[in-house]
């Protein structure tokens, strides 16, 4: 059977979206490609809604693998499985305990957008559309 992996971010966050396009742009390539949704969609609202997702943080990257919701830095780090080296190895920072993880994450989505200062939509391609979750 195959895996379904959906990643949802901030669709309104530039970091989000260069985030997005990092992963398309250093992604192993795989017969079951990973799926992308803003979690302002109603997509994710029926999706994560399932899951207990608090929509009043949409600060959060979640990583949905089959039924397996993941979040913050352990959704980030996971994504490291799906990317080509030496993103990949990435993977090794799980050793770190997830509240030192957690705590590091939440200060860089607090401050997101200090970092990114202009705005920034990813627009995809016609052929990488399918793989965008309205």
């Amino acid at each position: 059977m195959p895996q379904k992996t959906i990643l949802f971010y901030d669709g309104d966050c530039a970091l989000c979206n260069k985030s997005v396009q990092f992963v398309i742009d250093h992604e192993k390539k795989t017969e079951h490609p990973m799926l992308f949704c803003s979690l302002q969609s109603t997509y994710a609202k029926q999706v994560l809604e399932k899951h207990n997702y608090n929509f009043n943080q949409l600060s959060t990257l979640v990583l949905l693998i089959d039924s397996n919701v993941l979040y913050k830095s352990t959704a980030a780090l996971e994504l490291s499985n799906y990317l080509k080296l030496p993103y990949k190895w990435l993977i090794v920072l799980k050793v770190v305990p997830r509240f030192i993880r957690d705590s590091v994450y939440d200060f860089i989505a607090k401050n997101r957008k200090r970092l990114i200062k202009r705005s920034f939509c990813y627009i995809p391609s016609r052929e990488l559309k399918d793989r965008f979750i309205d």
